[in-house]
């Protein structure tokens, strides 16, 4: 199984949907989550029918802004749960008989002026469900100055905000390969700006649930934002995962000591040997 997540920056032309069906056709994903589409259920339902799953769901855009759309195969076993103009929330499970998960498609706040209200947002997601989670989408948003290039950096205030966000929703940042800044504007221009906006979260229960998972960035120039493609497995290791260890070196870091402290104060009342596991 496979999960393709894009930002396409709009469906309203043919040459849009053969874009679109190339990258489907090369990659086989079963489930696709599609952001910034400027189009309705009406004029999504053939590009369905062009692409080849059998479900669908839309969050119609307004005008020409937003709109999302959620593909999956027969394959998936794929239940809508909740959505709104920046979001679908869904249960799945692979298979019959497989355990159940979450899955979120986000598309976050564009305007910086509503980044507190998209971390909100976050975290009244987390509080419906326990279940093993995955989001999966374009945030908006940086966890480090790294993630920048180009022109004035980042605001930290952005940055530590969203940190917080990621972490009181028991999520972490997934790792991927392939280029890391998945936006950009006016490359090849003095004014050229990169950024790393699209990316997968994942709490820990899912991670054990598919620890082999991978995740790639693929380059494809129709959009200003790069296809992020998630690869999860069921199958566990044989081995156990390494011991737990401090590095001394994290103590350089500005955040280390913060985000420590944020994490041991979200573990209050449980017991100590929970409280280490948890924290680190």
């Amino acid at each position: 199984m496979s999960l393709l997540s894009w930002n396409c920056r709009g469906l309203g032309n043919p040459t849009a949907i053969r874009v679109l069906a190339d990258l489907v056709r090369s990659k086989r994903p079963q489930v696709v989550l599609l952001m910034e589409t400027f189009v309705d259920t009406q004029r999504m339902e053939p590009i369905r029918v062009q692409l080849g799953f059998e479900g669908l769901f839309v969050v119609d855009a307004d005008r020409h802004k937003g709109g999302l759309a959620l593909l999956w195969s027969k394959a998936v076993d794929l239940t809508v749960m909740g959505y709104s103009n920046n979001h679908i929330d869904c249960y799945v499970s692979l298979d019959v008989g497989s355990p159940t998960w979450r899955f979120t498609g986000y598309y976050g706040y564009p305007k910086r002026q509503h980044r507190r209200s998209a971390w909100q947002f976050m975290r009244q997601l987390a509080a419906q469900s326990m279940l093993p989670w995955l989001v999966m989408g374009d945030f908006n948003d940086l966890l480090d100055q790294s993630e920048k290039r180009g022109r004035a950096p980042h605001p930290p205030w952005c940055i530590r905000g969203f940190r917080e966000a990621v972490l009181d929703c028991g999520l972490q940042d997934l790792p991927f390969s392939g280029y890391q800044f998945t936006w950009h504007r006016s490359r090849g221009t003095p004014n050229m700006v990169e950024e790393k906006l699209d990316r997968v979260l994942c709490s820990d229960s899912w991670l054990t649930m598919f620890d082999r998972a991978t995740a790639s960035s693929i380059h494809f120039p129709y959009s200003d934002h790069l296809p992020l493609i998630l690869n999860p497995t069921a199958e566990r290791r044989e081995t156990r995962r390494a011991r737990f260890c401090f590095d001394n070196i994290w103590l350089r870091e500005d955040m280390c000591c913060e985000i420590v402290s944020h994490s041991w104060e979200r573990t209050t009342g449980l017991d100590t040997l929970t409280r280490i596991a948890r924290c680190s």
